[in-house]
C-alpha cells in the first residue's frame, strides 16, 4: 500500500492490477471504514481511498470554508494526479452525495457509480435544522458526546448492539477534528438536488440501502432508480446506514456481482 497526500488530502493506493476502484468515505468517519472492501476487493481492483477534506487526515487545511464542489474537485484531481482515466466509484452517505455531483458535472470519468445509502435531493427545512443543531452542539458541547448520539442513528438497533463494530466507529469519529466536522457540515447542508439531472446520464450504477436506514431511508434510493437510465437497485435486509460495515458479505457481494456484469 501506497499513503500519500496530494493538496492535503490523504490517499490510500492498494496498487492493484485490476481497473481503477475507489471508496469515498461517510460523516463523520475516514476511509478506515473501508476495511472490509479494501481487503475483500484489493486483488481483483486497483483499490483507492481516501479522507475526504476537513476528515481523517484530511483535516490540516488553510481554509474550512469549502463546498460540495470542492469536494467533488478533490476527488477529480486525485484522478487526475494518479493517471487513473475512467474509474469505478463507491460513495456512501456523503461520499454518495460527491459522487452524485461529480456523476452530474462530468460523467464521462466514471466506468460505473455505486450509490450507497445516499439521495440525490437537497436538504428540506427539518434537514437543515438538524444539521444546524449538531453545528452548534460540536462547537459548544463535548464532541465525543455529540458524535456518540449521532451514531444511533447510523447503524441499526442490531448493529449497535456489535461491540466490535461500534467500538471501532467510535474510535473513528474520536480522531475527528470539530473544525473538520463542521466544516463538511456545511458543505453536506449547501449541496443542491441533483435527482433530476441524474436523468442525463448513462452510466451503469449500482444503488444499494440498508433497509433499516433511519438517516437516508430507501425510498430516497428508489427514487434515483428511478431517475437514472442504467441502474441496478439493491437493499440489504439487516443493515441500517453504514451498510458496508453492517453487512459486509452481502455489501461486497452486490458490488462484485454488479461489477463483473460490467464485463
Amino acid at each position: 500500500m501506497n499513503t500519500f497526500k496530494f493538496n492535503g488530502i490523504s490517499i490510500n493506493d492498494y496498487e492493484g492490477n485490476g481497473k481503477p476502484l475507489i471508496f469515498i468515505h461517510a460523516y463523520p468517519l475516514c476511509s478506515r471504514m473501508w476495511d472490509d472492501q479494501v481487503s475483500y476487493f484489493k486483488d481483483k481492483f486497483r483499490v483507492i481511498t481516501y479522507d475526504i477534506r476537513g476528515l481523517g487526515y484530511s483535516n490540516e487545511l488553510s481554509d474550512y470554508q469549502f463546498t460540495m464542489e470542492d469536494l467533488v474537485n478533490d476527488l477529480f484531481s486525485i484522478m487526475d494526479e494518479m493517471k487513473l482515466g475512467k474509474a469505478n466509484v463507491c460513495g456512501l452517505s456523503v461520499g454518495g452525495y460527491i459522487l452524485l455531483r461529480a456523476l452530474v458535472i462530468d460523467s464521462n470519468r466514471f466506468s460505473s457509480v455505486i450509490l450507497a445509502d445516499t439521495k440525490s435531493e437537497g436538504e428540506d427545512n427539518e434537514s437543515l435544522i438538524g444539521r444546524s443543531k449538531m453545528i452548534m452542539d460540536l462547537k459548544t458541547d463535548n464532541k465525543d458526546k455529540v458524535l456518540n448520539e449521532f451514531l444511533k442513528k447510523l447503524i441499526s438497533e442490531e448493529s449497535y448492539k456489535n461491540e466490535k463494530l461500534r467500538s471501532f466507529i467510535e474510535t473513528m469519529m474520536s480522531w475527528m477534528d470539530v473544525k473538520g466536522l463542521c466544516a463538511v457540515l456545511m458543505a453536506i447542508a449547501t449541496r443542491t438536488s441533483t435527482l433530476f439531472e441524474l436523468k442525463k446520464t448513462d452510466v451503469p450504477a449500482l444503488i444499494i440501502a440498508g433497509k433499516l436506514d433511519a438517516v437516508t431511508p430507501p425510498v430516497r434510493s428508489y427514487y434515483m432508480n428511478e431517475n437514472l437510465k442504467n441502474s441496478v437497485f439493491n437493499i440489504i435486509p439487516a443493515a441500517g446506514h453504514l451498510s458496508n460495515m453492517e453487512a459486509p458479505v452481502e455489501f461486497n457481494k452486490a458490488v462484485e456481482k454488479f461489477l463483473l456484469n460490467l464485463g
